[in-house]
């Protein structure tokens, strides 16, 4: 099994994680309507970072757009958003599966 590159690895820890956190949370909140503390708590975070990822003053916002705005990844970010919310996957493990998708 080859890994990821530390590059890679760096790269995805500081622009794909906070993207990733950022159309999750959209998402949950847009489409599935939790609250702000609901998706905060799932996701691991504070309130306030899903407040901003809502009024998009966080994460990269090109990045964010094609997680939400391309077919198959957008796909990806509704299918682990209901996963988390069921419980059923890891937050750490999402970003895994993400990272891998677009850097493996």
């Amino acid at each position: 099994m080859s890994g990821l590159s530390p590059l890679q690895c760096e790269v995805a820890a500081k622009e794909l994680m906070p993207a990733l956190r950022a159309a999750l949370a959209i998402t949950m909140v847009r489409e599935y309507g939790l609250s702000v503390y609901r998706t905060a708590k799932l996701l691991n975070i504070a309130p306030a970072a899903v407040s901003n990822y809502l009024a998009e003053r966080r994460s990269n916002k090109k990045l964010v757009r094609k997680l939400l705005e391309d077919k198959e990844y957008a796909a990806y970010v509704k299918e682990y958003s209901i996963k988390i919310i069921r419980n059923e996957v890891k937050v750490d493990e999402v970003m895994c599966f993400f990272c891998k998708l677009l850097y493996g």
